[in-house]
């Protein structure tokens, strides 16, 4: 399925089956699903029962991230950034996929974290960015000049998705790495976060994403984000 809403292309699908059908995007910006481990282990006292699963989607793990992003690697000619497992940016930083070049792990620090519902350890409260350029297209380049690439702010509790990022984060991303009419691609969509930050910084985007609630999700905050727009101009 295929749903056009203004400069935004979104795709219900496998990622996997829908990359080769794209032609050339300017960046990757995402947030791809996180290791088994950090999955199973994302948990809340909320509803009843004690440390319930607070993730309704599959994890995914090194190798098929890699193949994904493999994948998207002759897509893309500037940045792939997106939030990510800290697991697998270590791996990335010592054997990146091929056709990336592995540049920087940043960090964004949250202000309001999930509490350790054990209470016998300290909570994260942080989670890895992963930073890397294509080795098939252009020269490094951003917006952001020496500044660092480490982000504060807070989680989302909008309910629209159970890892849900803050669209600040995301515009941050976007503002800082693409430039206006650019084309920006995210394979793992979820709620439309990208989608949305692209709609507000003049950003043509495709998103794609395998879970029909999730992509109906995104339909309905990317048509707001536009109808904003629209307001606005």
């Amino acid at each position: 399925m295929i749903k056009q809403i203004g400069n935004a292309t979104l795709y219900l699908g496998d990622c996997q089956e829908i990359l080769p059908t794209i032609k050339n995007v300017d960046a990757i910006i995402t947030d791809p699903p996180y290791s088994e481990t950090t999955h199973s282990n994302a948990k809340s006292n909320k509803g009843k029962g004690h440390g319930n699963k607070t993730i309704d989607f599959n994890s995914i793990d090194i190798n098929d991230l890699k193949k994904i992003m493999e994948l998207c690697s002759p897509l893309c000619s500037r940045w792939w950034i997106s939030t990510m497992e800290w697991r697998h940016i270590a791996e990335f930083d010592k054997m990146p996929p091929n056709g990336w070049e592995f540049v920087r792990f940043g960090v964004w620090l949250k202000t309001n974290p999930m509490p350790q519902i054990s209470a016998d350890r300290p909570a994260q409260g942080w989670e890895g960015i992963a930073y890397l350029h294509s080795t098939n297209g252009e020269k490094k380049k951003w917006n952001g000049g020496g500044s660092h690439g480490n982000y504060v702010g807070s989680i989302v509790t909008d309910g629209n998705h159970p890892t849900g990022k803050p669209i600040p984060l995301f515009s941050q991303f976007v503002d800082k790495f693409t430039d206006k009419n650019d084309i920006v691609l995210d394979p793992f969509m979820g709620s439309g976060t990208t989608g949305v930050a692209c709609v507000t910084m003049a950003r043509k985007f495709i998103g794609i994403e395998k879970e029909q609630k999730y992509f109906d999700i995104a339909c309905q905050r990317i048509e707001n984000a536009q109808r904003q727009e629209r307001l606005f101009d």
